[in-house]
Formats: structure tokens, sequence, C-alpha cells
């Protein structure tokens, strides 16, 4: 029997009890509860009222803190009185699919209780060198409190000792080191001083990113029988992951520009969690399905911007609507969860949403659109407190970037050549390919004449940009003309990425981390066995930062022992990443 003839349960939760139907006692929310979407709720006594008793009306489940976090919950006084104004809004922020699955993630991320998060050691161990951070420390968010390690914060997470020295770590992280922005005005600093101390969810994926971070740079001892950085990383995430999941089911009857943006970073923070320490790529590939969700449920977060519109609203005294939608954060973060998209094309999925937002329609999501508005507004949104050495540094590296975005164009192009469907043709990519070496034929000399060893954001930026480009033009030849030895053209490409990667690792290893795919090519191209082997060490010591980085390393690997095999003939390359992707669907 099932349902309501089923025999009641004695020790289920006390939902199931209070409905008088069969709990199946899992912890700590039931199947039934789960699948009906209902608050699972244990340890509340339920009184056997008379049959005309009066019945409280249940509720989806709602987020168990403050209505200080990014979506305020909706209260009144007939809140648990059923009408139909109230079943008008009872939507969910996002499609429910969106969340269930969520759910599942959760269980997966935290089985059972919560873990011992005793200190993973009483300080935080720092290698000799290591550049901690690099750059003037910041002052802590929230400043010790006298006689005791815990810390309660305004969004009722309370932050302990450790808790406390990942927080301050996020600056110094690689996720902020790889985008290469000044902290004092970057993105990262406004989630850092601003979302966080209000949103907790924002907060724990913080946390997430900084401990796993630590862990894999070594900057943790691990005390004997306790977890890991990393693993007090993975639980944070668990929870930032259950916690988003009850706030996205909050019904809400309107959701303001500023809660949208903050559900948006929180995607941000998410996909960027599961794509550098994720260890399923499904995992990656369900955020990136709730960005779209919300792009198309919610289209009023992005929008082609007026330069009067933010002109009068930078001039006006008072704050308004029209100022936060000066805004650059959701922008910012929508083009780099693209540029993460393309990436994750070569680790085995095939659905991208780049293709959706090239085919909405909407020019507010078009990549060329996003790059405008990443680089121009980031100036409206801190106003006249910007320096003008920023301003400056803006402008060098606004070539730099666009070729970067421009690379990732072609980069999305050569994926789409993995279907055997795809329409693109190799003659007319490679000459799009030549068009772009022609315009930025300025960077490609620059980073060809460059001196090793120098530190300057601008460089680093070129350097990235055409190492990726050169990459770009053997990944192409590996795909459509493996049968001809390599051209004079590839030669130059190869020597190339070689000559930038020394360079790169003389000014400061770090910098390898964003050159994995040019690495990964030269591994497989080069003919030399003294750079072979060196530039084999560089992406085996990239191997634990990153698991894309793991990807790459264990890609090259598969290729050299094929060519190996096969007496010096080169592997068949689409083929590897066809049947990569396959095992993966």
């Amino acid at each position: 029997m099932s349902g309501r003839n089923a025999p009641r349960s004695k020790n289920g939760c006390s939902t199931c009890r209070r409905r008088k139907v069969k709990c199946g006692e899992e912890r700590p929310v039931c199947k039934r509860c789960f699948n009906l979407r209902l608050n699972c709720e244990w340890g509340i006594p339920v009184k056997r009222g008379k049959a005309n008793a009066p019945v409280r009306h249940l509720q989806p489940a709602q987020p168990r803190w403050p209505t200080s976090d990014g979506i305020t919950t909706c209260s009144s006084p007939s809140a648990t009185t059923p009408s139909p104004v109230r079943a008008a809004v009872t939507n969910s922020i996002l499609h429910p699919h969106y969340a269930n699955t969520l759910a599942a993630l959760w269980h997966r991320q935290s089985p059972g209780p919560a873990p011992d998060l005793t200190p993973v050691s009483p300080d935080v161990s720092f290698p000799t060198g290591w550049p901690f951070p690099p750059y003037a420390q910041p002052s802590p968010l929230y400043r010790p409190l006298p006689g005791t390690g815990a810390l309660p914060c305004t969004n009722s997470l309370v932050l302990s000792e450790h808790d406390q020295k990942y927080f301050q770590y996020f600056p110094s992280s690689s996720v902020v080191f790889y985008y290469m922005k000044n902290w004092q005005w970057s993105s990262f600093r406004y989630l850092y001083e601003g979302p966080a101390a209000t949103s907790k969810v924002i907060m724990r994926m913080i946390l997430a990113l900084s401990a796993s971070d630590m862990h894999r740079n070594g900057l943790v001892v691990r005390s004997p029988g306790r977890p890991t950085a990393e693993d007090h990383g993975r639980y944070h995430y668990g929870m930032a992951v259950k916690e988003f999941r009850q706030l996205l089911e909050t019904p809400k009857p309107q959701v303001s520009f500023a809660e949208l943006e903050m559900i948006f970073a929180t995607m941000f923070l998410m996909v960027a969690y599961e794509w550098q320490f994720g260890h399923c790529v499904r995992h990656l590939h369900l955020h990136l399905q709730g960005v779209r969700s919300l792009l198309e449920t919610h289209p009023e977060l992005f929008h082609v911007r007026d330069v009067n519109e933010v002109l009068l609203a930078m001039e006006a005294d008072q704050p308004s609507d029209t100022v936060s939608r000066a805004s650059f954060i959701s922008d910012q973060f929508l083009l780099w969860i693209l540029y993460i998209d393309v990436n994750r094309r070569s680790i085995g999925t095939t659905e991208s949403l780049y293709d959706y937002v090239l085919n909405s329609g909407n020019e507010s999501l078009h990549p060329d659109h996003l790059y405008r508005c990443a680089r121009l507004w980031s100036r409206c949104f801190w106003g006249k407190q910007y320096p003008d050495q920023e301003v400056s540094d803006d402008m060098e590296n606004y070539r730099g970037l666009e070729f970067v975005h421009v690379g990732y164009t072609l980069w999305h192009k050569l994926w789409k050549c993995l279907d055997e469907k795809h329409t693109e043709s190799g003659e007319a990519l490679f000459a799009e390919m030549m068009t772009v070496r022609d315009k930025y034929s300025d960077l490609l000399l620059t980073a060809k004449l460059a001196s090793p060893g120098s530190t300057r954001r601008t460089l680093n930026t070129i350097y990235m940009a055409v190492n990726n480009f050169y990459a770009l033009i053997l990944f192409h030849r590996r795909l459509f003309d493996t049968a001809r030895p390599p051209a004079a053209l590839h030669r130059q490409a190869l020597n190339n990425i070689i000559d930038n990667a020394h360079k790169q690792y003389a000014a400061d290893p770090r910098l390898l981390r964003r050159l994995h795919w040019p690495l990964l090519m030269a591994i497989v191209e080069t003919d030399d066995p003294a750079q072979r082997e060196w530039l084999r060490e560089r992406l085996y010591e990239l191997r634990s930062f990153h698991s894309e980085h793991l990807w790459a390393f264990q890609l090259a690997e598969e290729v050299l022992a094929r060519q190996d095999a096969s007496a010096g003939e080169y592997a068949n390359l689409a083929e590897l990443l066809r049947n990569h992707q396959i095992r993966l669907q």
C-alpha cells in the first residue's frame, strides 16, 4: 500500500506524520517531501487533533536564514491561507527542474551529517617565496571578536577560525589571479566587501573557492585525523547548493534587479567552482543550464545600454534604479561564463550556452556586446573614485583583451567542427584566422620582441591572447590538414608558443595556468625531445590546480602514446576528443 492507504509513519519526518502518509525516513530530506517540494521537518511534535481541527496549510520549502539574504521572503498575515493571489505567485524564480537537480547535487556533495569542522591546523603555512598577497593586505571584512575564535556575520553565518583564514586568503586566490585585474577595482572585491556580508550563499562560495585553492596550493598543513581544507571547501559548496536551491524555490511576486544580479553572481561562483575544482563535468553542465534558465525567465537582467542614460545616472545626486542598471557585474560574469563554456567543450560536452546566446536574437546577450560592456561600463560602476592609473591600465589592455575575446570566438567555431554535422569549412575558418592575424599583428610582434621577466599586466594579457591564437593554428591543422607536414606558419606558431611559455614561466610560474591548451598543442606537435620534456613537466605541475589542466595532461599523454606506437604518425586528435565526449554523455 502507498499514499494515505499505507500505515502511518511513527519514526518519519514531522511533515509526513502531519499529513498522515508513509515516510521513507530518508534524512535530512525524505523522498516524499523531496518529490513534492515540501519543507521536510524533523523533531516537531505532531498533535492528533479531531476531524474538524484547523488544518495547517503546507508551503514549499523556505530558506532558513534571515531576510537580509540576497532574496527576501515575502510575508503577510495571510501567508498561510490559500488564496487566488497567493496561488498566482508561487512560481519559483527559475525553472523547477534546475532546483530539483540542485537537490540531487547537494546530496552527492554533502552525504550524511555535517563533517567535523575542527580547524585544519592552528596556523596557515605558506611556502617560502609564495606571493601572499601580491599587494597590500586588505582589511578583513569582519574583525575578530575578543575572546572567541568564531565570528558571527550579518548574514547569519558563523565564521570559524579557519573560515576566517579562507576568507582573508580569497583576494590572493587563483580565481582572482586568473582574471588579472587589480583587486581594488575588480568584480570580486565588490562581492567580497558587499554581497558576501549579507548573503551566506555567496559567503559560502567564497569560502569553498578559497579553501579548495589553498589545499591545491599546499598552503594548509593537515592535522592528523582532521579533514583537509578541500573537505571544508566541499562542505561549504554543498551547503551553498542546498541553500541556493531553497532560495530559488521561495515564492516571489516580484524580483528586483539587485536580487537578480546576486542570483547571477552566485551562479557564476558555482560555475567557477565546478570548472576549477569539480570532479564531474555533468555538474558544471547543470549550472550552465541554470544560467540559461535565468536568461530565459528574466531577460530584464540584460539590456542594451544607452550611453546618455548611463552618463545621466552617474551625475544623479540620488541613487535610483537607473544607477543600479549601470552595474556591469552581470555582463562581466556572463562573459566569463561563456568563456568557461567554450573551454568546457574540450572536456566533453556538446550542448553550448555560447550557441544559445548567439541564436537568442537578444543583442544584449551577444558575446561582442558583453565584451564592450565589461570593458567600458566598469568605469561607470566605480564612478569618480576610479583612478586615472586604472583608466590608463584599461586602455593599455583593451586590444589584448579584445584579442583574447576574438580567440574564444574562433575556439567556439573550431569546437563545433568536432560535430560531424558541422557546416563550417576548414578553408573559411583558416581565412578568418589569417584576417585576425593581420588585425592583431602588432600584438604578435610585441610578444615576440618582449624581454623575459616582465610583470606588466599588459604583456601578460598579450601573451595569453597570442599563445591561444597560435594554439588555434596548430589545432586547426590537426582537424583539417594532418596528411601534410607542418608548413612554415605552423612551425612559427609552435616556436612562439615555446618561447613565450619560457618567458611566462621565468616571470611567474602561475602564469602558465592560463596557457594549458597552448602547452598541450606544443607537446603533441614538437619534435624536440628536450622541449617536449620541459613542456610535459610544466603541464604535469599544473594538473593538481585545475580539473581542466588534469584533463589536458592526460590527453597529451594519450596522444604521445599513440604517436609513439604508430612510429611517429600524427594521432587523430579529433577522434580522441569525439570519443571523450561520447564517454561523458
